[in-house]
């Protein structure tokens, strides 16, 4: 049964709730973290639904073209040249706001679970890169903006400050490498070739992701490790092959008792979820980590909480061992339904008997049975 905590209820209310959570994370030993935007934005940068700002400063050196939302983040923005600059204004004042952010509480909560030999991989949807710094083995799949990349080879460049200048303008560099290769065919005399240009290193709707296949076999390898604990923070799940992941990782977790699964976000995830998570937590994941963060640290109440679960567990699974038994037995002790059969005895005299048949009934001795149509009266058989 899923429990629900909103972060806004008075404390004597969730307090219990946090507690237990609490120490399903404290003993966890293999765990999965799974993330969105909504863990960045106190650092200082929004998700794509509240940048509002952000679209504020694209449509003040666009003004007669405005993208918004998931379109900057579409690739079918690149058969338009206007689409294209927009969406280039749009990536240098996102780049300039990550390279002032600092990690949060929340990623730092990630860090302490790496430290102490807990965290099995964080799964990251942010093309922020703040987990860099912390040493937090992550896995980008939707890319990273520290990085740009050629269109055409796919070479992979830093994102520099003087990439950040020419993005802001709407323009698209060239890539060096290239450029470098066209020069040589130049000077040689042979034909040009096409020359690619750089954008960030991002995965965009309605295009491939270029490490799709390894980021699979990472997380085939992850299910085979049975984790114990995953802690998704901070998204909405709208993404198809991320809910599919999840939802596999949730029925590993689910399959050995003392498994957890649990959602952190400012909204509440949509019906689909209900048997997914146990644990549904509403709020900003900061205070949940500053919350979090205190009961771990108090060994003593994390033990007599393990123990008190563990307590709780024995005696449900008791009761749902009892009631199917109870069940099994109501099932076995079942009459059958009564049966007319004729018998035909060693003599040839002919009877009908009306009897109920057990399960363990196998023979008759001394008594030859044939079927019969019922018979319409005692001893006249049709």
């Amino acid at each position: 049964m899923k429990v629900k905590i909103a972060i806004s209820e008075p404390t004597e209310v969730i307090d219990p709730l946090l507690t237990d959570l609490s120490s399903y994370i404290a003993k966890s030993k293999r765990a999965l973290i799974v993330t969105g935007a909504g863990i960045s934005c106190s650092s200082g940068i929004p998700d794509f639904r509240s940048a509002d700002g952000l679209y504020n400063l694209v449509k003040k050196q666009h003004p007669d073209t405005v993208l918004r939302g998931q379109e900057l983040f579409d690739a079918t923005l690149f058969r338009n040249e206007k689409t294209i600059q927009c969406f280039y204004t749009f990536m240098a004042e996102l780049r300039s706001l990550i390279s002032k952010a600092n990690p949060t509480i929340t990623h730092e909560f990630i860090q302490s679970l790496t430290n102490k030999g807990q965290l099995l991989r964080c799964y990251t949807q942010n093309i922020d890169f703040l987990e860099e710094d912390l040493d937090i083995p992550t896995i980008q799949l939707h890319g990273t903006m520290k990085e740009v990349k050629c269109t055409l080879c796919s070479t992979n460049y830093d994102f520099t400050d003087e990439y950040e200048k020419m993005f802001r303008e709407g323009e698209a560099p060239i890539c060096p490498r290239c450029e470098s290769i066209d020069i040589e065919r130049t000077r040689l005399g042979k034909r040009q070739l096409a020359v690619g240009t750089l954008r960030p290193a991002i995965v965009l709707y309605n295009e491939n992701h270029p490490n799709g296949e390894s980021i699979g076999q990472l997380q085939v390898s992850d299910l085979k490790k049975k984790p114990d604990l995953m802690i998704v923070m901070g998204t909405s799940l709208k993404i198809p092959a991320l809910k599919k992941f999840i939802k596999q990782a949730a029925r590993t977790i689910h399959s050995k008792p003392g498994g957890c699964v649990v959602f952190v976000n400012r909204t509440s995830p949509t019906k689909e979820w209900d048997k997914v998570f146990d644990y549904e937590v509403l709020g900003d994941s900061d205070e949940w980590v500053k919350i979090t963060n205190k009961k771990i640290a108090n060994e003593k109440l994390m033990t007599q909480t393990a123990n008190k679960l563990r307590r709780i567990a024995k005696e449900q699974q008791e009761e749902e061992e009892e009631e199917d038994s109870e069940k099994e037995n109501k099932k076995s002790s079942k009459p059958r339904k009564a049966t007319i059969i004729t018998i035909k005895s060693s003599n040839l005299k002919t009877t009908s008997i009306k009897r109920t048949i057990s399960k363990s009934q196998t023979t008759l001795q001394d008594f030859r049975v044939t079927k019969r149509r019922a018979c319409a009266k005692v001893g006249k058989c049709v």
